[in-house]
């Protein structure tokens, strides 16, 4: 694996995979139409991510719909050649009806890869296991499988893991397989390495390392992660992190220094419970942090995907979010903006316009009467234009005029936010289509189909 030097262990060419399309999509309270999603898609392929996770196959038939019309946008040259379109499907029958799926689209797949799922935990090897087999149809003994011990359980997990890879070599119509290692952070490191071996005696040469319920640290990102590229450098790593404990992007910035040659991203971080590392965090840390570029990412972009997401989907981020936050770059005059005209990064280490946002100079309060007197100062010949002379009198008695102004403004703008807030938590809460409201739409929808 060719490296950079003076970049440590990272990748020379990282592959972010976007997540937005799939896991974003699944915390969107609005449902966001094919066409928007394609727009969405067309947004992030321009800003330079190779990448995009389209859904789960085969039961969903939207994630079908949406594949066929980006391979169309692709066709047409909205989204580059160069992109890769990643479907996931379990193993088993699953995995059948899925290549069937694809075929049935009857187009040229080779920007189309499969990542093929399986679990490694001794938790899912327990539960998840047995139920991927019975939708097979298999008559499944539950409770034999309850009575052995997590290494007979192992034993048999990898051997079915062999069985199912073994078949998949002849998907030559694909542009390429991955396997993907659910839970792989709370399984047992042993196991893992057995499984990527099977992966490897397969022939696949990417596997993803999905930290399942978002528990892993940075030092095991960077142990776990570095113990599998050194025992199998013909293989491409890559991790799918979750935020649970507010470590996804540390870990993703960590795992990438340790050897992944990609990880899952989405913007604004939106995936399932906390989401994702946030594409503009990843990007800009490996860049500000790291001195790592992303070859070809625009990263001007950030700023206006962040924004195109939040009306895609109906999610909002927060305000401060690092890099994209609406309110991030704002800073209150006073003693900082003093400082940082004379020094424009000594509190913020990235220059707004470099995502595509700007820096907001606000006035309050806390700006204070030396506030207002460098405020004057800075404009003192455009305002002797109209006729006012600057002196700390002027500012004293400005100031105290500006503090009713600014807190009459501010009881306008409490207002309006907080009816704001609470129209955005309402609509929040009305759009979650819960199981209990979806067995009285039944109930409600069989009665009607009876009178």
């Amino acid at each position: 694996m060719t490296r950079s030097d003076g970049r440590g262990g990272f990748d020379t060419s990282i592959d972010l995979f976007d997540e937005t399309l799939r896991e974003g999509a699944e915390r969107a309270p609005i449902s966001a139409t094919i066409e928007a999603k394609c727009a969405l898609a067309g947004a992030i392929a321009s800003a330079g991510i190779r990448t995009l996770v389209v859904g789960m196959f085969p039961d969903v038939p939207h994630n079908i719909a949406l594949l066929d019309a980006l391979l169309e946008e692709q066709r047409h040259g909205s989204i580059p050649k160069s992109v890769r379109f990643v479907v996931i499907s379990h193993l088993g029958l699953r995995l059948t009806q899925s290549l069937a799926a694809l075929d049935g689209l009857g187009r040229d797949l080779s920007s189309v890869w499969l990542l093929a799922i399986h679990s490694v935990s001794d938790e899912q090897i327990r539960h998840l296991y047995p139920t991927v087999r019975e939708k097979d149809g298999e008559t499944f003994d539950q409770a034999a499988w309850e009575a052995v011990t997590d290494r007979e359980r192992r034993v048999a997990n990898l051997a079915w893991y062999q069985e199912q890879l073994a078949q998949l070599r002849p998907v030559d119509r694909l542009g390429g397989l991955i396997a993907g290692l659910l839970d792989a952070f709370r399984a047992d490191p042993d196991h893992v390495q057995d499984a990527v071996e099977v992966v490897r005696d397969a022939g696949i040469r990417q596997v993803r390392l999905v930290d399942t319920a978002g528990t892993c640290t940075p030092e095991q990102a960077r142990t776990f992660v570095g113990r599998l590229v050194t025992a199998f450098p013909d293989t491409g790593f890559f991790g799918h992190f979750h935020d649970d404990f507010g470590m996804a992007t540390a870990n993703a910035v960590v795992g990438l220094g340790a050897g992944l040659r990609g990880v899952d991203v989405s913007i604004g971080g939106f995936a399932n419970r906390a989401g994702h590392p946030a594409m503009a965090e990843v990007v800009m840390a490996l860049r500000q942090l790291h001195d790592v570029e992303l070859p070809g990412f625009r990263t001007e972009d950030l700023y206006g995907l962040s924004r195109l997401a939040e009306r895609t989907y109906g999610l909002l981020e927060n305000p401060a979010a690092p890099v994209t936050g609406l309110v991030t770059h704002a800073v209150q005059s006073g003693i900082r903006t003093d400082l940082l005209n004379r020094s424009p990064r000594i509190f913020d280490d990235l220059d707004p316009a470099d995502v595509g946002s700007r820096e907001i100079r606000m006035f309050g309060v806390r700006s204070g009467q030396d506030g207002m007197a460098r405020i004057l100062r800075e404009h003192e010949a455009e305002l002797a234009g109209s006729g006012i002379e600057i002196t700390d009198t002027t500012a004293e008695r400005l100031y105290d005029q500006l503090v009713t102004e600014w807190e009459a403004r501010s009881a306008r703008a409490r207002e309006h936010l907080l009816t704001a807030i609470d129209a955005y938590r309402g609509a929040l809460f009305d759009a979650f289509f819960t199981e209990d409201a979806v067995i009285d739409w039944v109930r409600q929808s069989t009665t009607s189909n009876r009178e």
